[in-house]
């Protein structure tokens, strides 16, 4: 599909221009859109135990409390608001409904038990502690292994145990190219559980029309269209008289693209009560109730032979689902994602799988940024370095052996995914070299040891999934997820542009490269460029904003609807003129003759002709207007790749780890703006960082979330981001519009296994084998004490 070439804005570096007015406060966030008259303020009642009956609920005292105008129950609203579920088609899932609000049973700490409705957010607050409620503790399951425990507590009775999501795979003739592996190597691979920590909390309000039957819901979330679906749907509106509006947005991540029950609620509740409702999240509540990520075990199983190159993989996969399955995704996200990523930017062709999520009772879990990736790379990452260190290899010797070459592409990998185009090669090669990889052997002693710290040095080499369509989402079961998005590009009547987008603004840049790209295709400054997106009102249909898909089906849409409109400014010019369409050109907000530039027309002129603004007629059979809607459906999946590689030194007495020397190489094909692609990929690689060495929600044996605040939940500042090394290769796309491929998501994917295989490169001379993260000081010291004592031991 790659047949566009003449750009000219198209990989240039232009300054956001959300920047002005961000870095100014200027911006309009959930709590700073003006508040209607008349409008209700909601809290709500949490439950402060994993799983428990609900005996009873004395909300008199609250309702007495001046300025409360109601609170309500599960009970009270289960006439007009019934449980929600994600319609999920695929073998091995068995779904479950999740209440709005709480009605006989609690099953995580945090789900809502009740909700206040208040003139004040102030008056909301006060009330909260004066709803009485009993409960009867029941027992809980919080982890993994529990869930699946023999005798295990079920967190929903109806399903008969905990296995929400089972799924298996394998090739063709697995067992006999398994056991033709000369060494076999196994190892268990865990990660923490995580949350997006956004620097915005959730918020939303809901806004009756004044005039129609109407609501407008205003919400900080990633996926308006696909809200305003669901909740219509849920509660038997129709759609047209729900708008859904996203204002400015303090970050996403995936945590703010899942339907949550607060969102159902406002528009419930205003509908019930003709007054504007909103609700606004604070931190504690974020981290107790907004979706979580990660906490996946993994066991992989590689035969290879004595040359390093892997001949078979068996990799088992448990997810933690929580308590309920999230909305749209389900807990099938990350237990596909970690599986069918596991092969990566490797010739692996003999696989085997096997994924299930466990219900807990536990806050649920979802998408955050790389879903299933990080997982997937640490433990297939984590293996390249057992191969090497089994066989007497370098590390990085290994991955050159197994990895997808050049002259292999396009390749399809074991389990039937496309990789049109790469350089997972020439990354690596040029990862090493950025970090002076083969300096750093030659001078590494051997047992690591350097002014009293250990040194050693990791290595990631992985693939980024981006930019799924409809196909993509589909093998996964996800039948509600529509995969395209779309846009509407306006040529206004004074020739400036409009640009109409399906998507949602999270920080990413859209403002800006959407402006540049249309602009690019129709020849106009960027400047005269005005993007519209977030606002179901205004936009086409679409899927959204996460999974890396912004620039590539976003930006794909808008390079295509640009083209429309561009071929009827041709057109329209070309009867203006008296000459051939086919020889007029776009450039400098004009329509010229290519080979008499001099002769064209201003692009307002050819707009006010397309609005009938003067006396000159259109072509025969040509419509007034000039915009075009463009619906863009990518392929099943484009790659994106790059490499990690990372120095580190580890301090025994302490367990600190300090990151000395840190390079990436990023493959996103077309690159629209270098400086916005660069700080998709220094964001997400701190946040990574993040999750390789502090970040886990923690919960103890019954369910009890212990830190859900920034004083415990640690995340990195600045003083932990390095300086990023950072190199951009461009292998373009041969299957999306113009080559571009996904920016978002590499920087964490890559980080978390690098890291992981520095640190256990540095230890490797005590014998310490890295196979969880986070890292955190405290693991650490344990792991080094245990190795010494070990090797007491045997001594």
């Amino acid at each position: 599909m790659r047949e566009i070439e003449d750009f000219t804005l198209i990989g240039k570096t232009i300054l956001r221009r959300e920047d002005s007015y961000l870095l100014r406060g200027k911006a309009q966030f959930l709590d700073d859109l003006p508040e209607p008259r008349g409008l209700i303020h909601l809290a709500f009642v949490l439950s402060p135990h994993a799983s428990a009956e609900i005996l009873a609920i004395d909300t008199a005292a609250a309702r007495a409390l001046p300025g409360v105008i109601d609170v309500l129950t599960g009970e009270d609203l289960a006439a007009d608001v019934p449980p929600y579920a994600p319609v999920i088609e695929l073998a091995g899932y068995r779904g479950v409904a999740r209440p709005v609000v709480a009605r006989g049973r609690v099953r995580h700490v945090g789900e809502y038990v009740a909700v206040i409705l208040a003139e004040s957010p102030y008056a909301a607050q006060d009330a909260l502690d004066l709803v009485g409620v009993e409960y009867e503790p029941l027992p809980a399951v919080a982890t993994i292994a529990d869930g699946l425990a023999p005798g295990a507590p079920v967190v929903h009775e109806a399903l008969g145990d905990n296995v929400i999501f089972r799924t298996r795979f394998a090739t063709e003739g697995f067992e006999a190219r398994f056991a033709a592996g000369e060494v076999v190597l196994e190892e268990e691979f865990s990660l923490g559980r995580v949350t997006g920590v956004m620097i915005e909390p959730r918020g939303c309000m809901a806004w009756p029309d004044p005039i129609a039957t109407g609501i407008t819901l205003w919400t900080s979330t990633q996926i308006p269209h696909i809200v305003r679906t669901a909740i219509a749907e849920h509660l038997g509106m129709a759609e047209a008289n729900l708008r859904v509006v996203t204002p400015a947005v303090g970050g996403g991540f995936g945590t703010k693209c899942h339907l949550y029950p607060d969102e159902i609620l406002v528009v419930a509740l205003a509908r019930r009560y003709g007054r504007a409702v909103k609700w606004v999240q604070d931190r504690r509540e974020d981290l107790l109730t907004n979706v979580h990520a990660r906490e996946h075990v993994l066991r992989l199983r590689v035969a290879v032979g004595r040359d390093g190159v892997i001949a078979a993989a068996d990799l088992d996969v448990r997810t933690n689902c929580g308590a309920y399955p999230n909305h749209p995704f389900s807990p099938t996200l990350e237990a596909t994602a970690a599986v069918r990523m596991m092969p990566g930017p490797y010739r692996i062709r003999a696989y085997r799988y096997e994924a299930a999520s466990v219900l807990t009772h536990t806050a649920p879990t979802g998408a955050y940024r790389g879903t299933g990736q990080p997982s997937a790379f640490l433990a297939i990452e984590g293996m390249m370095d057992r191969i090497g260190r089994r066989l007497g290899l370098d590390p990085a010797e290994v991955r050159r052996r197994n990895v997808v070459r050049p002259e292999d592409f396009p390749y399809v990998n074991v389990v039937g995914v496309r990789y049109d185009t790469g350089s997972y090669l020439p990354s690596l090669e040029r990862g090493l070299e950025m970090i002076g990889y083969d300096a750093f052997r030659r001078a590494q002693p051997a047992d690591r040891l350097v002014d009293g710290r250990y040194r050693g040095i990791g290595i990631c080499n992985y693939t980024e999934v981006s930019g799924t369509g409809a196909p993509g989402w589909r093998v996964r079961g996800f039948a509600r997820m529509p995969g395209f998005d779309s846009s509407r590009v306006v040529v206004e009547p004074d020739g400036r542009v409009a640009v109409y987008v399906s998507q949602a603004d999270a920080g990413q840049g859209h403002f800006t490269t959407f402006a540049q790209i249309a602009a690019d295709r129709l020849g106009v400054a960027w400047e005269d460029v005005t993007v519209i997106e977030g606002d179901t009102a205004k936009t086409p249909y679409g899927t959204g904003t996460f999974a890396s898909r912004g620039s590539v089906v976003g930006g794909g849409s808008v390079i295509r609807g640009s083209a429309k409109v561009g071929e009827k400014i041709r057109r329209i010019a070309g009867y203006m003129l008296g000459c051939e369409p086919s020889r007029l050109a776009l450039g400098g907000g004009r329509v010229f003759d290519r080979d008499d530039p001099g002769r064209g027309l201003t692009l307002r002129e050819v707009a006010e002709t397309a609005y009938s603004m003067n006396n000159l007629p259109l072509p025969q059979g040509e419509e007034h207007g000039l915009e075009a809607t463009d619906y863009y459906d990518p392929p099943m999946v484009t790659m994106a790749n790059g490499t990690h590689v990372v120095e580190v030194a580890v301090d025994p007495d302490d367990g600190r780890v300090e990151i000395l020397r840190y390079a990436v190489v990023h493959d996103c094909g077309r690159v629209i703006n270098p400086k916005i692609v660069a700080g998709q990929v220094h964001g997400a690689t701190v946040q990574g960082i993040g999750e390789a060495l502090m970040e886990e929600i923690v919960y103890d044996g019954g369910g009890q979330h212990l830190n859900a605040s920034l004083l415990d939940y640690l995340i990195p500042t600045a003083m932990d981001a390095p300086d990023l090394a950072l190199g951009h290769i461009e292998t373009p796309s041969i299957d999306t519009v113009a080559g571009i491929k996904g920016a978002a998501e590499g920087g964490l994917t890559g980080a978390v296994p690098a890291i992981a295989n520095a640190v256990g490169d540095a230890l490797a001379g005590l014998g310490v084998s890295i196979t969880r993260v986070p890292l955190r000081p405290s693991t650490i010291v344990g792991l080094i004490a245990a190795a010494r004592a070990a090797r007491a031991g045997a001594a």
